[in-house]
């Protein structure tokens, strides 16, 4: 019997580089469908849980990055998931432009990538990421528990949170700007 989240995965696989353009900035010139894949969100926090969107806390979770360490997510300052496949090729620019967004913000934020695939060898995702020019992410492999806490539709998803859990920005694809941008208003 499949389960429900090696199904998740495998449509989110087939979808990869299916959305690959990226989001411009609110208001500006060149805004497509894509800009409304990405939104910052204000207010006050809502549910808890697999339905992570507009204004949602995500209580915290304790997660392991492929290097052994373990982090609690959010911790004690902002957290950035940042979701991808090392087999997603458009995956490739989507961790370099994060990366980027988070070198420019600095070390204020937890940073991670998030690999969905559960079966995808240690070494791939460490060649991938270095292919990337290691950007400042820990890694981790998911199992599906964060896939479904963070309701992940499609890969590339950039998910900002301020350091009580709740969501500043969810979108995908995002640039250095915006993801920069997105890692200030959550307090970085």
């Amino acid at each position: 019997m499949v389960s429900s989240i090696g199904i998740a995965v495998a449509v989110l696989l087939s979808g990869c580089g299916a959305h690959t353009s990226t989001a411009a900035a609110p208001g500006s010139a060149g805004s497509s469908a894509a800009a409304s894949s990405s939104q910052a969100f204000g207010g006050a926090g809502g549910v808890a849980g697999a339905n992570a969107g507009a204004g949602s806390s995500i209580a915290p979770a304790t997660v392991q990055t492929v290097s052994g360490t373990k982090l609690t997510v959010p911790g004690n300052k902002p957290a950035l998931l940042y979701f991808f496949t090392a087999s997603c090729s458009s995956c490739a620019a989507g961790a370099t432009t994060v990366g980027a967004g988070v070198r420019k913000a600095g070390s204020g934020v937890q940073a991670i990538a998030v690999d969905l695939d559960p079966g995808e060898p240690v070494q791939v995702i460490h060649d991938f990421m270095r292919s990337v020019g290691n950007p400042p992410l820990s890694v981790v492999r998911d199992d599906g528990t964060l896939l479904k806490r963070f309701n992940v539709d499609a890969l590339g998803l950039t998910v900002v949170l301020n350091k009580t859990g709740r969501v500043v920005y969810r979108g995908v694809d995002p640039t250095a700007a915006q993801t920069a941008a997105a890692i200030a208003a959550a307090g970085a």
